[in-house]
């Protein structure tokens, strides 16, 4: 009967195991999605800024 529970023991920790890297992987690809939707409207931003004619460059005033 040990070796039926020890079994078991490693099969819930196996388990266990297995569902905190999937949890880990979820989170961290949440993580980078989000990443990139804040990165494309930093970007949409930067776009929208109007451009003076005859010039290299634009202004952008950011405050947070």
């Amino acid at each position: 009967m040990e070796l039926a529970n020890s079994i078991a023991n490693m099969s819930m920790a196996m388990s266990a195991a297995k569902f905190q890297q999937d949890l880990g992987l979820t989170m961290m690809k949440k993580t980078m999605e989000a990443s990139v939707d804040m990165m494309n409207g930093v970007l949409n931003m930067a776009d929208s800024v109007p451009h003076f004619a005859g010039e290299n460059g634009s202004i952008l005033d950011v405050r947070a």
